[in-house]
């Protein structure tokens, strides 16, 4: 990639960070843990930028605390540090717009949680060039490009 192109902004998903995080805790196919490591040396190497809602941090505390597993603070830290992640604040308009977009998703069919809603709006309101998510939820959108990390070449 020469200086002049920029890095695809590509919004990330909780179960992105905790396929790598912890990996026996997902539901993910091997190939999708795969591809979210991928992802991740990407975004760490600057040849994806990444942005996420930082409700990423409550839902990776509690599979942290679901599998009881120690570790958490280090994986924030980690993730708070990365140079080439930006993790934006859960705002009265971002919140209003993931009610709106779990409400244009939701079915019994489709259970889009308010949370894949506020990875959604986030994904919008910051422009992002992609959603990049194994949540069957977010795959199936039609707002924003969405891929699962598998696919992440």
């Amino acid at each position: 990639m020469s200086k002049r192109e920029a890095a695809p902004l590509a919004c990330l998903d909780a179960n992105i960070f905790l396929a790598v995080l912890i990996p026996e805790a997902t539901r993910a196919p091997r190939d999708e843990i795969a591809g979210a490591a991928r992802v991740l040396k990407a975004v760490e190497e600057g040849h994806l930028q990444g942005v996420t809602t930082a409700i990423l941090f409550g839902e990776i505390r509690y599979a942290y605390l679901r599998e009881d597993k120690l570790g958490f603070e280090i994986a924030r830290a980690a993730i708070e540090a990365e140079a080439n992640l930006r993790v934006v604040a859960v705002t009265a308009s971002l919140a209003v717009h993931a009610a709106e977009l779990r409400r244009k998703y939701y079915s019994k069919k489709n259970v889009f949680s308010y949370n894949d809603g506020l990875y959604l709006a986030t994904g919008l309101a910051e422009k992002a060039d992609l959603i990049i998510t194994t949540d069957p939820h977010l795959l199936n959108v039609g707002d924003l490009k969405t891929i699962a990390p598998s696919q992440y070449r």
